[in-house]
């Protein structure tokens, strides 16, 4: 129980999902995505396909984001290191 009280969520993942805890991005984008087209969209014609367009964007914007940085992470950097 007194583990609990010290996890910080975005420095240690929780350990119940193994190595899947990111695919968590899904729903949260999901709803980020339900909320921020309720609330830009001045009617509610076509609501559900823009939200799905919104959340395929994002969510390829941010896998995107993802692989630059492993990239850079594991062979850019490896390149500037001074021997």
């Amino acid at each position: 129980m007194s583990a609990l009280l010290a996890w910080l969520p975005f420095l240690q993942p929780m350990t119940a999902l193994g190595n899947a805890w990111w695919l968590l991005m899904v729903p949260l984008v999901f709803g980020v995505a339900v909320v921020h087209r309720a609330v830009q969209d001045p009617n509610m014609d076509g609501y559900w396909a823009r939200v799905l367009r919104l959340t395929v964007k994002a969510n390829a914007v941010l896998g995107s984001l993802a692989l630059a940085i492993y990239l850079f992470v594991y062979f850019v950097i490896p390149l500037l290191r001074a021997d």
